[in-house]
């Protein structure tokens, strides 16, 4: 009896995920061609349709947002947002959380799917080629020049991979780049638990909650003080004890 019910719930398992997936293929083309349609008019409303899809994103997957610290920023400021990375459900996450418009840096791979791809640049979001170091530097250009020009704030994921137990890894400088050469404040954001929700190299979807803490601004002044080194390991420490603290949405 245990061994078919195992089999049964497998089964539903797998029907769950299929689902999910056709439903997120699905409702990604529809809000791509409505970012795609709007972009050339309103970028706020090729934006809006992407938020959008997150949402419905995080609905069907039952995957619930709780925010801590949404008080500590302004919302007519411009940030820079440096966040650990768990898991492809991190950005409705902080899409969510933040609920504010946010410009990513992506892998450029992610720009070549059709329509999805399209729309990803139709919105303004930046391609990085991790492989070729001059396209890389280029890439960090369009990002600060996409932060000064336009009223968003923009999202950097310092570890440049996906964590598969959840655990923080070490920050590569480019972000910190990016960061300094901004201009703006710089805000550690805090992911805890989304590695549950998907696993890397896993299709499996467990819906649960996730938890985004917001920690201090650091103020432009302060931040262009120190050297890269220095702001790396500063904002490291502050994502690592939030994360520890933070225990019982992340283990």
């Amino acid at each position: 009896m245990a061994q078919q019910n195992r089999s049964i719930g497998g089964i539903l398992s797998a029907f769950h995920i299929l689902f999910i997936v056709l439903w997120t293929v699905v409702t990604a083309c529809i809000c791509s061609v409505g970012s795609l349609v709007f972009s050339p008019f309103s970028l706020h409303a090729a934006r809006m349709s992407e938020r959008l899809w997150y949402r419905f994103l995080l609905v069907v997957s039952g995957v619930r947002v709780t925010t801590e610290g949404l008080d500590r920023i302004n919302k007519n400021q411009r940030y820079i947002f440096l966040s650990n990375h768990q898991s492809y459900f991190d950005i409705p996450v902080l899409s969510r959380g933040l609920n504010r418009e946010l410009s990513f840096v992506a892998k450029k791979e992610l720009f070549s799917i059709p329509v999805f791809g399209w729309a990803m640049s139709a919105v303004g979001h930046i391609k990085i080629d991790r492989k070729n170091a001059r396209k890389a530097r280029l890439s960090i250009i369009r990002a600060v020049e996409t932060l000064r020009k336009k009223n968003i704030s923009l999202v950097l994921f310092p570890e440049g991979t996906r964590s598969p137990t959840g655990e923080l890894h070490e920050f590569k400088r480019a972000s910190f780049t990016v960061a300094l050469e901004a201009g703006v404040p710089i805000v550690p954001v805090v992911i805890s638990g989304s590695w549950k929700i998907n696993r890397k190299k896993s299709m499996r979807i467990n819906p649960g909650t996730v938890k985004l803490t917001i920690a201090d601004p650091i103020p432009v002044d302060v931040a262009q003080s120190m050297d890269k080194g220095s702001l790396m390991e500063k904002v490291r420490g502050v994502i690592a004890t939030t994360l520890d603290g933070n225990k019982r949405f992340n283990e």
